[in-house]
């Protein structure tokens, strides 16, 4: 992938028509039916053992759900973890306090999407990014991307822009207001969202800032599917351009990348 951090277990970049997406991913999702899955009950054991929250736990954890990062982007992903739990006391950031879980269900899946984009849209804005996901690990593995964070609320504006200084990430910023029609009307290539909204009430907030032709990648979970049974992006200008369906390697986290582009 261009000028992108991120590359699968054998080290091999993901980019053009062979590339393999992550491991257990269904990149058609013809066959994508939600279904109930026991509670995961333990974590996972290495030798026996949990393991320690820190730069090699990091690593390990992030192998075992089938990703590889840039000894440097792994460093940063670390350097954010730590500034995430130094600010999460009132656990209004995060309610995820295992470090397994934090590395499952933000760190994994914020940057095993990179297996179905080929190449990030350069100027881009993240919807909802409350405290940063999925727009830092986003970042972090694509720095090329030009990216704003859309935030409302006040001490996560702070938590984004106090991460930006102390991390020294450039071409980022934070527009701390919720997005509508009115109130977002930066020209952007890209729009990327997880979020629980339904993607008819996404579509007309952004409807003055994405181009002609800008993409939108919605990160969902498996009950996308009913929601695709009555969506129709053509009723906002839009048409499909991807539906990823695949589940967390190593976890019962089923997940689903929607790619929209918009046509008029």
């Amino acid at each position: 992938m261009a000028n992108s951090n991120w590359s699968k277990k054998s080290g091999k970049s993901w980019g053009g028509a062979g590339r393999t997406p992550a491991r257990g991913a269904d990149a058609l999702g013809k066959d994508f039916i939600p279904h109930m899955k026991a509670p995961r009950t333990e974590f996972p054991l290495f030798n026996g053992k949990r393991v320690k929250p820190g730069l090699e736990g990091l690593d390990k954890l992030l192998h075992y759900h089938g990703v590889e990062l840039q000894e440097s982007t792994l460093k940063q992903i670390w350097e954010f973890h730590q500034l995430l739990r130094a600010n999460n006391d009132d656990q209004d950031l995060t309610r995820l306090n295992a470090f397994e879980t934090m590395v499952e269900r933000h760190y994994a899946d914020c940057t095993l999407i990179n297996a179905y984009v080929d190449k990030w849209p350069a100027r881009m804005i993240d919807v909802g990014s409350g405290a940063g996901f999925p727009g830092i690990p986003l970042k972090l593995v694509n720095p090329g991307i030009n990216l704003t964070l859309c935030e409302p609320r006040p001490n996560r504006i702070n938590f984004l822009n106090m991460v930006i200084e102390k991390m020294g990430l450039e071409n980022i910023d934070v527009f701390g207001h919720k997005v509508t029609s009115r109130s977002m009307t930066i020209p952007v290539d890209g729009v990327i969202s997880r979020a629980f909204e339904l993607m008819e009430k996404t579509l007309p907030r952004i409807a003055n800032a994405l181009k002609i032709g800008g993409r939108v990648f919605f990160m969902k979970g498996p009950a996308v599917a009913d929601e695709l049974k009555t969506f129709h992006p053509e009723d906002f200008g839009y048409k499909f351009l991807g539906q990823h369906f695949y589940t967390i390697p190593n976890s019962t986290q089923e997940r689903a990348l929607i790619i929209l582009e918009r046509v008029k």
